[in-house]
């Protein structure tokens, strides 16, 4: 099926939450989401994906105001996650993007559209969802004790998703690129790679925090493969998600890993 994956979203309101002005960097930025969400459409999904949420598209305005208020300056760190989940960014259009923490930290709030092929099991209400999503909650709510204000983080800092889908079965289960074998997965890599690095590139990182195994051994690959020849140092934060097993304790794991990379002096004024 065809979508438009444009923006047709930014107005005037949205402007008030960033700069003003369009940005170059956020430009570029949008730009490569839609060359992402494009190439998308040539990937062969693996038979037990059933239904697909890319709330990049249906969620575009407040997506927008994430980028174009947060995402507007280089960045020397990349905090990288694999996907939207059910109850974050498919409500909010914001990675990690838990409703509270969105709309209450971060200060965006708007209209979400709905997806194309939208199941029961999964609804999206947006802002007027009443779900939680434990990762959102536990990722945002770190960086806020750590760095009080939104602004402190991204000084320095933003969140980039590997993929912008959302993937269910037809009960509306969820299922990540992780949960598949690498066979079924090398024509995803194949496209989500190379725009991993041009993000990359385009924010000049020097140090990407892989949330997850799976981000670890995505950046790894994606760096050796195309950019043989770089310095960014690939740090690894365990994932916020309580699917992980023995995980009640996260945040005072994340804490320790985080000062173990030694990435607090970031965040501290």
């Amino acid at each position: 099926m065809a979508l438009d994956v444009k923006s047709s979203f930014f107005t005037t309101e949205t402007e008030k939450l960033g700069s003003g002005k369009p940005n170059s960097i956020s430009e570029e930025y949008l730009e490569i989401v839609d060359e992402l969400n494009d190439s998308l459409r040539e990937f062969n999904l693996p038979a037990a994906v059933k239904c697909v949420y890319n709330p990049t598209i249906y969620a575009r305005q407040t997506f927008e105001m994430y980028v174009r208020k947060y995402c507007n300056t280089k960045k020397s760190i990349m905090f990288f996650g694999m996907n939207p989940g059910p109850w974050g960014m498919s409500q909010t259009g914001v990675p990690f993007g838990e409703i509270s923490s969105v709309r209450d930290w971060l200060g965006i709030e708007g209209p979400v559209s709905k997806p194309c092929n939208e199941i029961r099991e999964r609804p999206v209400n947006g802002f007027a969802c009443t779900r939680t999503e434990v990762s959102g909650k536990r990722f945002w709510g770190l960086l806020k004790n750590i760095c009080g204000t939104p602004d402190t983080f991204f000084e320095t800092s933003f969140v980039y998703n590997y993929i912008n889908q959302q993937w269910m079965k037809s009960n509306g289960c969820n299922l990540t690129p992780g949960d598949f074998k690498v066979s079924e997965m090398e024509g995803l890599y194949n496209i989500c790679d190379p725009i991993l690095v041009k993000v990359l590139k385009l924010y000049e990182v020097e140090i990407v925090v892989a949330i997850g195994k799976f981000c670890e051994t995505r950046a790894q690959k994606a760096l050796k493969k195309y950019m043989p020849c770089n310095n960014i140092k690939i740090l690894y934060l365990s994932h916020p998600s309580p699917r992980t097993v023995n995980n009640n304790n996260w945040d005072q794991k994340a804490l320790e890993q985080l000062t173990a990379h030694d990435l607090l002096k970031y965040y501290k004024k």
